[in-house]
């Protein structure tokens, strides 16, 4: 039975690897996107799923998980939809019951499978806009679940590129530089944009009139977390510095009551080495238990924060081979833009000049590469004299 079992699961996995972009679909399984769009600063995502074929044990469940990545590396997942046997749906509900972040477990629908129920589904969410959207992809993770956790199936590209025209008022991110050593601290960037000049009549009398100017501040955060853990400990090696560090950034805003506040992103970062689903999970849960501790710590509304993650930060690698300029930095640069991340790059980079690259990242890249930023969005309020 158990041969049978691990034959369909097999055959399910190849079969989704092999399908083309803009449309999945195999034996009946189709996900084709229907409208995506952007209207009053949020992301419409439209979606049409048939999933009828899809047959799952009564201990198993399949996951399908549409998401957003950036030319960046943003990544946003949006709400799963699950089909579960009897068993794993009864004990996902009663797991989401009993969970301390309820709004983090609960996916866009979940489906008991049985022969007669329909798997036609009509997928509509919509997402706070942030500019990098606009040149986004959107892929959909498929995954597998029994007892022991999720097991990666395969990530597969929807469309290729939104193609979403600019929102006007929606500024881009600035780019947060990282710091040598995560023991340095890293002092908050403010962006503050010019106000607009505006043309008044001459008038003898004096006035005074406040000009809302938006501001941004972001932090980088190093924290150590105990061996499988995910939640933050504030004891633990170097913690409470990183503590004092986001203290600094959002007490002030406390004393508000974050009445100026905007929005506040987190996001959490891995290193590209490891397996890229446990860096993925790993990635999200950080990012999503670093979101429950600050609403916890300052009571900050719900809606404020914005949480995604970056299964493996590529990008920033990039970034530190450019400015540090090791000896094997134009051959890993050739390697990481030869080869996808699916296609064995993190191999050929453990493979280069006998591996002693790969060892010198392991020691001092790829640890500045695990971190949470947060980047806060407010508006202060500026005194103009007339």
């Amino acid at each position: 039975m158990k041969q049978i079992i691990l034959h369909y699961i097999l055959c399910i996995s190849g079969l989704l690897l092999l399908l083309p972009l803009d449309t999945l679909e195999a034996q009946g399984i189709r996900i084709v996107p229907q409208r995506i769009s952007v209207k009053n600063d949020s992301l419409h995502v439209q979606l049409r799923m048939d999933l009828n074929e899809v047959r799952v044990g009564r201990s198993r469940a399949f996951i399908f998980t549409p998401q957003l990545l950036g030319e960046g590396k943003q990544q946003v997942s949006l709400p799963a939809v699950v089909i579960s046997g009897s068993i794993r749906d009864r004990q996902d509900r009663r797991e989401a019951a009993l969970s301390l972040c309820k709004e983090c477990t609960v996916p866009y629908l979940r489906i008991r499978d049985s022969r007669n129920v329909s798997k036609n589904i009509t997928y509509h969410i919509s997402i706070p806009y942030a500019s990098w959207m606009q040149r986004a992809m959107l892929l959909l993770k498929q995954e597998s679940r029994e007892c022991c956790g999720n097991e990666l199936l395969a990530v597969d590209t929807l469309q290729c590129d939104l193609g979403l025209a600019a929102v006007a008022g929606i500024p881009q991110l600035p780019v947060v530089k990282m710091k040598p050593h995560p023991e340095e601290a890293v002092k908050p960037k403010v962006v503050k944009p010019e106000p607009t000049a505006v043309t008044r009549p001459k008038s003898t009398m004096v006035s005074t009139s406040k000009v809302a100017s938006a501001t941004t501040e972001s932090v980088v955060l190093y924290f150590d977390y105990p061996i499988g853990k995910d939640d933050i400990h504030p004891d633990l090696k170097n913690n409470r510095y990183e503590i004092d560090k986001i203290d600094r950034l959002i007490a002030p805003l406390q004393r508000t009551h974050f009445a100026s506040v905007k929005s506040i992103r987190i996001c959490g970062y891995c290193s590209p080495d490891g397996n890229y689903g446990d860096n993925e999970r790993l990635a999200e849960a950080r990012s999503r238990f670093f979101s429950i501790y600050l609403r916890s710590m300052y009571g900050i509304p719900r809606g404020l924060i914005e949480v995604s993650s970056v299964a493996e930060d590529w990008e920033g690698l990039v970034d530190l081979l450019m400015r540090d300029n090791p000896p094997y930095r134009d051959a890993a640069l050739r390697v990481i833009s030869r080869y996808g991340i699916f296609n064995g790059r993190e191999k050929y980079l453990m493979e280069l000049q006998g591996g002693s690259p790969y060892k010198d990242m392991l020691r001092h890249f790829f640890p500045k590469l695990r971190r949470i930023e947060v980047i806060v969005r407010y508006e202060e309020d500026k005194t103009e004299v007339e």
